[in-house]
C-alpha cells in the first residue's frame, strides 16, 4: 500500500506478479537484471506524483529471492563482500550503518547542519566516536541479526539533496566538504562515509537496540 501527499492511496498486489510470464530487462549502474512491469496504474500513480503528468514512471518487480550477479568492478576490491549481499534493484548491498558521531563531526565544519536521513542510512548508531565505525568488523543489533562490514560506503551528489525539499545545496555540501578529509584513494575518488554491511545471521531489530561491534 503506498501513500503521498495529495494522492489516494494505492494496494498493489505482489503475489499477482510473482508467476507472471511478461518480464523485461532493467539496468541498475550497468548490472542488468529481469523484472515484472507492474503495470499503467501505477506506472500512472508514480507519475503523477512525481511528475505531474501520465507518463514518464514505472514501477517493476523483481520476481526472485535470489540476488543478481555481483559484477560492478569496483567492489571486487572488497573480497568480503560476495553474491549474497548484493540485492537486485539497488546500488551495492542491502545494508548500511552510520554513526551518529560522525555527523556531529561532519556538522562543526559545515554551515549548514546535514541529518542521517540526507544520507540514506539503514541503521545509525549512538556510542562510538566519530569514524569509528570505519574499523568495525562484525555488528550484532539486538539479540539475532548479525552483519559483516564489507566495504566503505561512497558518497555522491545525492547527498547534497535536502530530503524534506528535493532542493539541492547550492554549495554542494556537504560533499564538499567530505572530499577534504574523507577521501581515501586506495579505495577511490569519492569521499567515504558510514559502511556497506552483509547480513549473516537473520533477525528482528527496532530503534533503540543494543548494538555490539568487533573491531
Amino acid at each position: 500500500s503506498l501513500s503521498a501527499p495529495g494522492m489516494d492511496d494505492i494496494i498493489i498486489d505482489i503475489e499477482a506478479f510473482k508467476d507472471s510470464k511478461a518480464k523485461i530487462t532493467a539496468s541498475v549502474w550497468k548490472d542488468k537484471a529481469p523484472v515484472i512491469d507492474c503495470g499503467d496504474e501505477i506506472a500512472k500513480w508514480f507519475s503523477q506524483f512525481l511528475l505531474e503528468k501520465d507518463d514518464g514512471f514505472r514501477l517493476v518487480y523483481y520476481p526472485s529471492e535470489n540476488p543478481k550477479p555481483y559484477i560492478t568492478k569496483r567492489i571486487k576490491k572488497f573480497p568480503a563482500a560476495s553474491g549474497i549481499d548484493t540485492g537486485t534493484l539497488h546500488d551495492e548491498t542491502s545494508y548500511m550503518l552510520m554513526n551518529l558521531d560522525s555527523f556531529d563531526d561532519l556538522n562543526t565544519k559545515i554551515e549548514k547542519q546535514v541529518m542521517p536521513l540526507q544520507f540514506r542510512p539503514n541503521f545509525v548508531v549512538k556510542g562510538p566516536k566519530a569514524w569509528e565505525e570505519d574499523n568495525f568488523k562484525w555488528i550484532k543489533i539486538g539479540e539475532q541479526a548479525v552483519f559483516k562490514k564489507l566495504e566503505p560506503c561512497l558518497r555522491c551528489m545525492l547527498t547534497t539533496i535536502d530530503p524534506s525539499t528535493g532542493e539541492r545545496n547550492k554549495n554542494e555540501e556537504p560533499i564538499k566538504t567530505l572530499k577534504t578529509f574523507r577521501v581515501f584513494n586506495e579505495i577511490g575518488k569519492s569521499p567515504v562515509f558510514g559502511i556497506h554491511l552483509g547480513l549473516r545471521a537473520a533477525g528482528n531489530v527496532k530503534s533503540g537496540d543494543s548494538v555490539y561491534v568487533s573491531v
